[in-house]
C-alpha cells in the first residue's frame, strides 16, 4: 500500500506544467519585444547615419570649388527659410517637398532634402551650414545640420 502512494506523487500535476508553459510564454514575448525595439532603434540609427553622409557630401562639394573668383561666387544659399545655426522651425519644412529648394534623393525608401545656407563673413571666409532633412513614417520631420567655413585666401 505504501508502493501507491509514492507512485501516485511522481512526476507533475496538468497545472504545474500550463503554469510553465505560461511562465515561459511571458518571457519569450518579452525577448521579441527587446528584439523589436532593437531593430526599430537600428533603423533609426540607420537613418541619421545616411542624413549625415549627404549632408557631409554637400559640404566637400563645396570645399572642391575652384579657388577662381567665378567658382568663388557661385557658392551661394540654396532658396529655403532655414537659419544658420539653429533649428529649423515646423513651417520651414513645407519648402522643402515643393522642391523649390535645395536638392534631394532617395536612400532605401526614404527622402533625404538637403538645403543650405552660405553667409559671407568676410569677402575671403564664408560659413557654410547645411540641413539634410528627412520625413519618418510618423509624419515628424528630423534633420542633421553641419556648419563648415570655405576660405579663398588664394584667389582673391
Amino acid at each position: 500500500m505504501a508502493g501507491r502512494k509514492l507512485r501516485g506523487q511522481e512526476g507533475f500535476s496538468l497545472i504545474e506544467v500550463l503554469i510553465s508553459l505560461v511562465i515561459l510564454a511571458v518571457g519569450l514575448l518579452g525577448l521579441a519585444l527587446f528584439q523589436t525595439t532593437a531593430i526599430k532603434g537600428n533603423a533609426i540609427a540607420a537613418k541619421w547615419t545616411v542624413a549625415t553622409e549627404l549632408a557631409q557630401d554637400r559640404l566637400e562639394r563645396f570645399r572642391h570649388v575652384g579657388s577662381d573668383i567665378v567658382s568663388w561666387n557661385n557658392i551661394v544659399s540654396s532658396n529655403v527659410g532655414f537659419v544658420p545655426g539653429t533649428q529649423p522651425q515646423q513651417s520651414a519644412y513645407a519648402a522643402l517637398s515643393s522642391g523649390t529648394a535645395g536638392d534631394n534623393t532617395v536612400v532605401r525608401g526614404t527622402t533625404y532634402y538637403r538645403v543650405w545656407s552660405v553667409t559671407n563673413d568676410t569677402p575671403t571666409l564664408k560659413t557654410i551650414t547645411v540641413w539634410c532633412c528627412w520625413l519618418d513614417e510618423y509624419a515628424k520631420w528630423h534633420n542633421v545640420m553641419l556648419v563648415a567655413q570655405r576660405t579663398n585666401a588664394g584667389g582673391i
